[in-house]
């Protein structure tokens, strides 16, 4: 899965950026092997802003027309990276859960 980082009052150091990359490992099997006939990578965009002491990442991936968008706040970096991971996960399941049941016909 390809990432682009956007970083606004944000910097990443190069072990920070290999720290996200594990993060989403779990969301790139889910969604780079439902691809159509295994063609195409997915690409995941990150929006990094800090407004005082609150860090928000937003974490957005294109899958099969639909945006999954998860976003999440908190003073630790890394913890707003992790909630909005977690929350693209539960969505990234939810789709390809409605995927699987509704092409089933007795």
């Amino acid at each position: 899965m390809k990432i682009t980082y956007t970083g606004k009052h944000v910097d990443l150091a190069p072990a920070q950026v290999l720290k996200i990359e594990e993060e989403f490992t779990k969301v790139a099997k889910l969604l780079d092997g439902k691809a159509k006939n295994g063609a195409g990578e997915g690409e995941a965009y990150i929006r990094l802003t800090q407004e005082r002491h609150l860090h928000n990442a937003e974490v957005t991936v294109n899958f099969h027309n639909h945006a999954l968008v998860g976003k999440a706040s908190d003073t630790d970096l890394f913890t707003a990276i992790h909630g909005a991971v977690h929350k693209l996960e539960t969505q990234a399941i939810k789709v390809t859960e409605k995927w699987t049941d509704g092409k089933k016909r007795p």
